[in-house]
């Protein structure tokens, strides 16, 4: 991103902060890493195993919406490269988002088209300034947006599935908190 010779010292102060964030998630490639294609097949396997383990699991407690699961799996492990310090916000965010979408269909049932609408609404509207503004960021962050956003799908929107999808999202993420801590215990060694 150019800086403009012309533009004021705040103007560049943004463009500077953005430019900070973006570089956040700029990662290194897998040759950079260190990861070989062979190593790239072992990795692959190795999540092969992971995921039919979780199919296991969802299927023995007969979780009707383990996509929810995967979507939550995908948002730590791929966004947030399973940092530990990040599973408790990716966690609370996913069911805030869950229950936030929750109330889209339930507070206009309980409390009136229109009154119910408009408060539900209006949360939407807090969420999205508690985002922007960096408030709440265990609980509204962009976990919290994509689940929200998702459990807000008319075929999704019912107190059953998205209780489904919250469950679902509980089961994958012990699974996967077990799953990273073993992980990184034997790497440790």
């Amino acid at each position: 991103m150019g800086h403009n010779a012309n533009a004021s010292p705040r103007r560049m102060g943004e463009e500077r902060s953005m430019a900070t964030a973006s570089d956040q998630v700029i990662q290194e490639t897998p040759a950079e890493a260190g990861l070989t294609p062979v190593k790239g097949l072992v990795v692959l396997a190795g999540v092969v195993v992971a995921v039919a383990a979780l199919i296991g699991i969802a299927t023995a407690l007969q979780l009707s919406a383990l996509y929810a699961g995967f979507l939550f799996a995908l948002y730590w492990t791929g966004v947030c490269h399973t940092a530990m310090d990040k599973f408790l916000p990716t966690l609370v965010g996913s069911l805030g988002g869950l229950a936030l979408a929750y109330a889209l269909t339930a507070l206009p049932l309980q409390l009136g088209a229109t009154l119910g609408m408009a408060l539900a609404l209006g949360l939407v509207l807090l969420a999205i300034y508690a985002l922007i503004m960096g408030w709440v960021p265990m609980l509204v962050n962009y976990a919290f947006m994509l689940f929200l956003t998702v459990g807000s799908i008319p075929e999704l929107h019912g107190e059953a599935t998205l209780g489904a999808m919250a469950w679902a999202v509980i089961v994958a993420a012990v699974y996967l908190w077990v799953l990273v801590t073993l992980g990184k215990k034997l790497a440790s060694r």
